[in-house]
């Protein structure tokens, strides 16, 4: 007894100690940080700006006050918003200041809608007569993409631009839940709703095979238009590069078709800025890096009496409250309450989704709905909004997309994992039930669907995809068989999209705002971007604890398959209906 107790205590002894020394490290680095708080710098003529795109751009993000502190409690992936990067360079083009830019990039972790819309900040940053030139050791496609609307290009002569066309990767787990007896039990309507087809089969189906194909040429050939007009370099050009490899393995032949213009090392880079400056040898280039820049963004004026809500829904739709990376009921919420705001002259609805549950996807249908017949509300389309993304938009009184924004996919399912032999014969588990009604245990895991099981949920998929093409049809003042025919769960492009009429015209969030205030009439508002983001202290404190430890155990031993990992947890979290694309799609 008295060794438990003398245990006891030093636990206790040792959970005090930890608190405490917990405590005073978060006190010392919080006042750290408060006294070298940094002030918006000073910024001398003849500056350069220097955007990092190393990193993964996200809709949004919030300042990492620790980011400077090398330490594994406090890495976090190096992030930029868009939002942010967009007012940096629409700044910098106005800023007498800023003489250019300086894109420091080689492997940008983007999406191409996203890449689409810093490449059009840049081309307006261009029409200022301002340089933009671009160095870098090694180039992803992306980040070619991206560098092309250079005025120079600079790589390093035992650089890598890694050009070849674009590819999409599905992965199928049939025969993976056929070795651990897991049946998926699947109901759809769509011959294109492809998002159930890495349960049922092993390869894509010859009507998914067709539509990612339409999709891929449609965004590949924009990029190429794009990078020829930039390059000055024929179509016929570029799909010869790629097809051959050529600059791949050997960076003179970029240089001699005019993929990049000059191979140099970094310093003779940065003396060549110089020179374009008119510096001499002695003066040091003046770079300010897009961190220290954002200080001395203007504050949006507030005080302004029109405002422009701008909503963000990010990630899946579920039946949830939602957050910064999952859309839900509290989407609907901020809708509402911009309808409800008199100061809100319009609402611009910023969407970046792949779908998901059809119950949510309806409720905040039907708040946009509600918006609409108060006050303009424009939808801006980002990577994707595709499936229930789409759902949640036709609504709208406008919608922008980009061209190669993934749209469409009207369709919808319903997957019931049966559990029943995977339970038996590998856990060794055996269910037995009782039960009141002859179907009381309907749509459980443990035992497979009987076809009258089968056939009441096909019912109510039929019903809620009727829904959805009738939300469609109403929304886009067209035809309900044309709709049908174009949806089946079929993927678009932008571009495609505009064709058939699911979305107004082709740009970023800045067009989506200047119709959306077009629209309400206003010419002199304020931007209120909505939901309001939690401080970083808030964000770390819940990853911290909810998620953080738990994703590290499962990525330490299977980062390379970490993906995977997640496509079969969420397979096995799907409840109700689903409204959404495959899980996995790899474009690269």
């Amino acid at each position: 007894m008295k060794n438990f107790f003398v245990t006891l205590l030093a636990v206790i002894l040792g959970f005090f100690i930890t608190f405490v020394l917990v405590t005073l490290l978060f006190f010392a680095i919080g006042i750290g940080i408060l006294a070298s708080k940094d002030v918006a710098p000073k910024i001398s003529s003849e500056s350069v700006l220097q955007i990092d795109l190393n990193c993964t751009v996200i809709e949004r993000t919030i300042d990492n006050p620790f980011e400077k502190f090398n330490s594994p409690i406090f890495e976090q992936e190096k992030t930029m918003g868009l939002n942010t990067l967009s007012a940096i360079v629409k700044q910098a083009k106005e800023d007498d200041n800023i003489k250019g830019i300086y894109l420091d990039i080689s492997s940008v972790s983007a999406s191409l809608a996203t890449v689409e819309e810093i490449r059009n900040c840049l081309l307006d940053f261009k029409e200022s007569g301002k340089f933009i030139y671009c160095y870098s050791e090694s180039l992803s496609q992306m980040s070619y993409y991206l560098a092309s609307v250079s005025d120079k290009i600079f790589l390093h002569p035992q650089g890598v631009i890694d050009l070849r066309g674009l590819a999409s990767q599905v992965l199928f787990f049939k025969k993976m839940f056929e070795k651990i007896e897991l049946d998926m039990q699947i109901v759809r309507h769509g011959t294109y709703k492809s998002a159930v087809e890495p349960f049922m089969l092993d390869k894509m189906s010859e009507a998914n095979r067709e539509q990612f194909q339409t999709c891929l040429n449609s965004m590949w050939n924009d990029m190429v238009a794009n990078m020829s007009k930039n390059r000055s370099i024929a179509v016929k050009t570029i799909q010869n590069t790629c097809d051959s490899l050529l600059i791949l393995t050997d960076v003179k032949t970029a240089l001699d078709r005019g993929f990049i213009d000059q191979l140099m090392y970094k310093d003779e880079f940065l003396a060549f800025v110089s020179s374009e400056l008119g510096l001499d040898s002695s003066k040091k280039i003046n770079f300010v890096s897009a961190k220290d820049y954002k200080k001395t963004l203007s504050a949006n004026d507030i005080m302004k009496k029109d405002k422009i809500a701008v909503i963000y829904a990010v990630g899946n739709i579920a039946d949830e409250k939602g957050n910064n990376q999952i859309i839900g009921s509290s989407t609907a919420e901020e809708i509402a309450k911009a309808r409800k705001d008199k100061n809100v002259k319009a609402i611009v609805f910023r969407i970046n989704s792949g779908g998901g549950s059809d119950l949510m996807s309806e409720t905040i249908w039907r708040e946009v709905e509600l918006a609409r017949q108060e006050k303009p509300i424009v939808v801006s389309m980002g990577d994707l909004a595709a499936s229930g993304g789409y759902y949640i938009a036709c609504a709208s009184s406008y919608i922008v997309a980009q061209p190669n924004t993934i749209t469409g996919s009207i369709g919808v399912f319903g997957v019931i994992p049966n559990a029943e032999k995977l339970l038996a014969n590998k856990l060794g588990i055996t269910v037995d039930r009782v039960k009141t009604n002859q179907h009381s245990d309907a749509l459980t895991i443990s035992r497979p669907m009987d076809n009258y099981e089968r056939s009441v949920l096909q019912k109510h998929v039929e019903n809620v995809y009727s829904v959805f093409v009738k939300r469609v049809a109403d929304g886009r003042q067209l035809n309900f068989s044309f709709v049908n025919s174009i949806g089946e769960g079929r993927i678009w492009s932008g571009i495609d999209a505009l064709r058939l009429n699911l979305v107004d015209t082709l740009g970023g969030i800045d067009i989506a705002i200047k119709k959306a205030a077009e629209l309400a009439d206003i010419s002199n508002y304020a931007i209120s971007e909505r939901p309001i983001m939690k401080d970083f202290f808030q964000e770390f404190l819940e990853s911290f604890m909810d998620n953080s430890i738990s994703v590290k155990m499962k990525k330490t031993p299977l980062c390379q398959t970490y993906t995977y990992f997640q496509f079969v947890e969420s397979a096995l979290e799907l409840k109700g209906i689903q409204a959404r694309i495959p899980y996995i799609i790899e474009v690269y």
